[in-house]
């Protein structure tokens, strides 16, 4: 029954998904950068503290996103601190990012739909209910969420795209101004399910994760700068750079925080 349940599901949540999903523009409002000393951010924000002696892969990997954004013609900030090195992070697992990723999607469903019903099926299909963090947990528990809170989860398509791209099934992200293939994705979770992600995935090494983490980071800085200055570069997307900058911030373990925690500081 299950096996015959899960194609109509999919189609439906397409049916749902695809007419809206270029329409997700509300952000949720953003705090102005810290005016703190930087050495009062140590352990809280990433600092140039972290990476006193960087090392020439940490170096060439900001000038290498420099130089992006340079080719864009938006603003950076070359005295951003480098991510962090290779050496000090712990790779995610197949298993942690794939069931992270079907958490998210599922819960980006949600948030396109608001249908309670239909995802209450789909985390019973996919067995994902173990996989959900305790926000996660509450949103879909949740039959009528905050307006807000739908358009946040459905933004999590970008965080899908990051994750199914660092499993090996996305060749390359998108622009930073592009959004995702929901479809196309979605049908790549739904045609291998949690086992299959993992059993056919194909990890990307830890530095390419590190360099797109590095320009997502300088990304993120450019995006909100420029609304701050209120100029407008059609190259940025902030609302796709930043749920992108988090899923790339959860992938290199960023200050060892768990999802629901992730930020994305610059």
């Amino acid at each position: 029954m299950k096996d015959r349940l899960r194609p109509i599901l999919w189609l439906l949540a397409f049916l749902i998904i695809f007419p809206g999903c270029r329409q997700r523009e509300t952000l949720t409002d953003r705090p102005e950068y810290p005016s703190l000393p930087e050495s009062q951010l140590e352990g809280v924000v990433r600092t140039v503290f972290d990476s006193p002696d960087p090392t020439p892969a940490q170096i060439a990997r900001r000038n290498q996103s420099l130089a992006r954004l340079k080719a864009l013609g938006v603003p950076y900030l070359e005295t951003l601190p480098v991510v962090e090195d290779e050496e000090s992070i712990e790779p995610r697992s197949a298993s942690e990012i794939a069931r992270r990723c079907v958490a998210v999607a599922i819960c980006a469903v949600k948030g396109e739909s608001n249908d309670h019903v239909f995802v209450q099926e789909l985390l019973d299909d996919y067995s994902a209910r173990p996989f959900l963090s305790a926000r996660e947990q509450n949103f879909v528990a949740d039959p009528d969420p905050d307006p807000q809170e739908l358009i946040d989860a459905a933004w999590g398509y970008e965080v899908v795209h990051v994750l199914l791209w660092a499993l090996g099934y996305v060749e390359e992200l998108k622009p930073p101004d592009q959004i995702c293939d929901v479809p196309t994705e979605i049908a790549i979770i739904r045609d291998r399910g949690v086992d299959g992600l993992i059993e056919h995935s194909n990890l990307r090494p830890l530095a390419e994760v590190l360099d797109q983490a590095d320009l997502y980071y300088h990304l993120d800085w450019s995006a909100i700068e420029s609304r701050l200055r209120g100029e407008s570069h059609p190259q940025l997307h902030e609302g796709i750079i930043r749920e992108r900058h988090r899923a790339l911030n959860w992938l290199i373990r960023y200050l060892g925080q768990e999802w629901d925690d992730v930020t994305t500081d610059t």
